[in-house]
């Protein structure tokens, strides 16, 4: 008897026969030995169920016992929206966590098919074309679509908080000035806006 496939078990199965192989192909370099050990898990990532809307995350290998790169993709995703995500996240892997979402990352994201903002990237139409056909060959997603709950830290203070995905810088604005535009991180540009 065969142990059922669990959800983390489906994700390894999409980077070992898809997106590693895509990564290979346009980093100019094989996969780097620092990330030969990644761990897959199906999780709400790091602040993400605080408010923050953050859907995927890559730890470093020094953050592991065992040295594993630890990536979390949230159960609010679809399969499709999954598979991007990861992508998202093994090119963190393959790069290193100091290039955050310029240079290095950047590049590779751009040459795999991802586009849009860098800090929550999207498929293009080829990379959309692509992962539709792999997942018509890969076996179900085990398991099903957790629905997102609605933040029960509601803000009730007329000034709105706004914060930075990634590195948590925090500032507290009125409506009003949202009308103009969302605040800026000086490090890493425009910040959610967390109403």
């Amino acid at each position: 008897m065969s142990a059922a496939l669990t959800r983390e078990g489906w994700l390894t199965i999409v980077a070992e026969r898809y997106l590693w192989p895509l990564i290979d192909a346009h980093a100019g370099m094989k996969r780097r030995d620092a990330t030969r050990f990644v761990r897959y898990s199906i999780g709400f990532p790091k602040g993400s169920r605080g408010g923050r809307k953050s859907v995927g995350q890559c730890w470093s290998p020094t953050a592991s016992g065992d040295g594993a790169s630890e990536i979390f993709i949230s159960p609010i995703l679809s399969p499709f929206d999954s598979v991007h995500t990861l992508l998202h996240e093994l090119i963190h892997a393959q790069v290193g966590l100091q290039h955050k979402h310029r240079g290095a990352f950047k590049q590779l994201a751009l040459a795999v098919g991802l586009t849009g903002q860098m800090t929550a990237t999207v498929p293009g139409e080829a990379l959309t074309g692509s992962i539709n056909a792999w997942l018509e060959k890969l076996p179900a997603f085990p398991g099903a679509v957790m629905k997102e709950r609605e933040n029960p830290n509601k803000q009730t203070t007329r000034l709105i908080k706004c914060q930075c995905n990634d590195c948590g810088y925090t500032v507290r604005t009125t409506a009003r000035w949202l009308e103009v535009g969302a605040p800026h991180c000086p490090e890493h540009g425009e910040m959610e806006v967390m109403s």
